[in-house]
């Protein structure tokens, strides 16, 4: 194969693997668009219950019900630097998804989609930290 010839492939193939690599990412619809992540502990309001979990004088565990006094959400600090950083949405008292900052940059970066509250329907990850998902896993529901 000449010089040529091969810069040609190289080309054709950047070219593809730009395009394949580019085209969004089909994202798993959750259904709780109002859903917005509070991180700072201090902005959570008086229509949310506030615990301290540790013991050490520090708000790391709030939830908010709905009308019913069911949960509709809740937020965790999970590793105690007074960011909320774990995130639960409820339909009904039953859990519907999670949210979390994995890597503790105070930006979502997983996001879990439960089927019945109890098993995982789907995940959409940023693997990057770039603040677009770049990975989404679907699975099947059991009979």
């Amino acid at each position: 194969m000449n010089t040529s010839r091969i810069v040609q492939t190289l080309l054709l193939l950047t070219a593809a693997f730009t395009i394949v690599g580019a085209q969004a990412v089909e994202r798993i619809d959750d259904g709780d668009s109002e859903f917005d992540p509070i991180f700072s502990i201090d902005e959570y309001g008086a229509d949310w219950i506030a615990g301290d979990t540790d013991d050490d004088g520090v708000t790391d565990y709030v939830l908010k019900l709905d009308e019913f006094s069911q949960k509709r959400y809740e937020a965790m600090d999970f590793n105690r630097d007074g960011l909320m950083d774990d995130f639960y949405i409820y339909n009904g008292g039953v859990l519907a998804s999670e949210q979390l900052d994995t890597n503790f940059d105070g930006a979502i970066d997983l996001w879990i989609y439960m089927h019945d509250g109890v098993r995982v329907r789907g995940y959409e990850r940023d693997t990057d930290y770039d603040g677009t998902v770049d990975l989404v896993k679907e699975f099947g529901e059991d009979s």
